[in-house]
């Protein structure tokens, strides 16, 4: 076609006065002013096409994939390729090919065309990364690492080709003399391939999650992960700030990832007070009735005991408070029904007898949970005045001015 076009302009100039030699000079120059003008206008006419009615149909279809392409921009790649290839194709009927100015105007056009194919098929990836992740299959997976990995390997592929281009040797020549240079290139990209193991192991064996809650002792790390890339995991603190951290430090030392408590029945609620000792005693009979008339469970554990629990002893205060307590925590209606609820004493110590409370809310918002948490606390610790029991608490200086005073 070039140069059909080019005998077409060299035989109308021919028609004028002109010598052979300026003949020749003005045939070249219009041609390459034709192929500048086709480049241009071949842009242009892309990307009206590009930005009117593909943009257009892109809009109103209902899939999502096609505007992704349009939000980075591969459209606009791909005509950034269509001028460079006119201009190669065309270049030998604008420079003769024994002239050295053509030699390296043409594989300045190829590198051009090589970079520009490498970008859109960086954009491809990165879409199709878009759409894998946002897919209900895939969306809690971290896929970033493995898609910036193509990348890399795609450019590398596409950086030798260039090379290749620029010294004019094959491409299998050129991989196989990197064989020496294979230990420099591995020091080079060490950390991403570190990173790149770390990562596929991360993924595979489901550790970890864009979206998970995760605490790395000593690190100073507890928050949500934000994203998981090649070389890193980066993490939004429950103050705000963000941290990154490489992959291969979660592989190597332990984290804990609260995902499992996210998806459970409930979140657990492990609260204990410490009850002063001397407080704890076997509760009278008037004790026994007031109690009896005031709380149906009292009553019930009352009416109900066994000989086997005769035989462990009287009723203490403690006794009845537990009975209650249990009571409570099980028709609280923000526990979660089929998970442990439970109140037990742990071993006493200096500070009294711990009483610890052990269930799970069903409503898993950290917010939600420690006011429901609090609320319990609040109740437990005014009803054990009603059992006649008191809290451990040691003397403060207020306490002991108190007592100087008396």
């Amino acid at each position: 076609m070039g140069n059909n076009i080019l005998e077409f302009i060299r035989n109308y100039i021919s028609t004028y006065d002109i010598t052979p030699l300026n003949q020749e000079i003005i045939t070249r120059v219009v041609m390459g002013s034709f192929v500048v003008i086709l480049a241009v206008a071949s842009t242009f006419l892309f990307r009206w096409i590009i930005n009117k009615p593909l943009r257009h149909l892109a809009k109103r279809s209902s899939v999502r994939w096609d505007d992704m392409l349009f939000e980075r921009k591969l459209p606009n790649r791909i005509s950034n390729i269509v001028p460079a290839v006119i201009v190669y194709l065309l270049l030998p009927s604008v420079i003769p090919s024994e002239i050295f100015i053509y030699e390296f105007l043409a594989k300045l056009s190829i590198l051009y065309i090589i970079a520009e194919v490498m970008r859109t098929l960086s954009g491809v990836i990165s879409v199709t990364y878009d759409v894998v992740s946002s897919s209900e299959r895939f969306k809690d997976r971290s896929l970033k690492g493995i898609f910036q990995v193509i990348q890399l390997l795609m450019i590398f592929i596409g950086v030798l080709i260039m090379i290749a281009v620029m010294i004019d040797k094959p491409l299998g020549a050129l991989i196989a003399g990197l064989g020496a240079s294979a230990a420099i290139l591995t020091l080079i990209f060490k950390d991403s391939f570190v990173g790149l193991i770390a990562g596929i192991q991360l993924s595979y064996n489901d550790m970890l999650r864009p979206g998970d809650w995760i605490t790395v002792p000593g690190k100073n790390i507890d928050g949500d992960v934000i994203e998981v890339t090649l070389n890193t995991v980066k993490v939004r603190n429950f103050d705000n700030t963000i941290t990154t951290i490489p992959p291969v430090t979660l592989i190597n030392d332990s984290f804990q990832n609260w995902r499992g408590m996210s998806e459970s029945s409930g979140r657990r609620i492990k609260r204990a007070i410490d009850i002063d000792l001397y407080s704890i005693e076997f509760a009278s009979a008037e004790m026994i009735e007031r109690l009896s008339s005031k709380y149906k469970v009292i009553a019930k554990y009352v009416a109900n005991r066994t000989t086997t629990d005769e035989e462990r002893g009287g009723i203490t205060n403690l006794k009845l408070f537990r009975v209650y307590i249990e009571d409570y925590i099980k028709n609280l209606s923000d526990t979660a029904k089929d998970a442990t609820k439970m109140v037990r004493y742990l071993a006493p110590t200096s500070e009294g007898m711990p009483f610890e409370l052990y269930f799970f809310s069903a409503n898993k918002d950290w917010v939600y949970y420690e006011n429901f948490a609090s609320d319990v606390m609040d109740h437990v610790i005014v009803m054990m005045y009603e059992f006649d029991l008191k809290p451990f608490q040691r003397a403060s200086g207020v306490d002991n001015r108190k007592i100087n005073h008396k």
